[in-house]
């Protein structure tokens, strides 16, 4: 049996079963977060690719 993985929107990190937050936009946009930092983040409008603890950022 397999598990469905999401990936957080932010930072990209997987997210397990259970944790995280799953946000729905008013467009009806769905947005996952593993953590309240990458969800703080993202509502602030940070650009993840200038953070350096993410993945995403730009080496």
């Amino acid at each position: 049996m397999s598990v469905l993985l999401k990936k957080c929107t932010f930072c990209g990190k997987d997210i397990e079963p259970g944790f995280g937050w799953m946000y729905v936009k008013a467009d009806g946009t769905i947005l996952y977060f593993c953590s309240s930092k990458c969800r703080k983040s993202y509502m602030m409008g940070r650009n993840p690719k200038k953070l350096g603890w993410i993945r995403k950022a730009e080496k």
